[in-house]
């Protein structure tokens, strides 16, 4: 089972049943309100506006281009309806 928990806005733990963070419109934010990235269709960006991952819908690759995982990667830690929105919060969040 996985750790996390995305319900299409909030991204969940699921041992202590925390929010983590959440999707608010296209801006990703911690779970105190700060924000800590935005999306801008297919990529990532950080709060000061650097692309840091780019998804194609299949493969996250980092600004640079190189691959950092796959989708399935991602949906054994994070439970939720694969988008551009479970990548940005497992990058930020879930991501080691």
């Amino acid at each position: 089972m996985a750790d996390f928990t995305f319900d299409g806005q909030k991204l969940r733990n699921n041992r202590t049943g925390q929010k983590v963070g959440e999707i608010d419109r296209s801006d990703i934010r911690a779970w105190n309100g700060a924000r800590f990235g935005e999306i801008d269709r297919k990529n990532v960006r950080d709060a000061h506006g650097k692309k840091v991952a780019e998804f194609d819908g299949k493969v996250v690759k980092d600004g640079l281009g190189k691959k950092l995982a796959t989708i399935q990667d991602i949906q054994k830690a994070v439970d939720g309806e694969a988008g551009i929105e479970l990548v940005a919060l497992w990058y930020f969040f879930v991501r080691k």
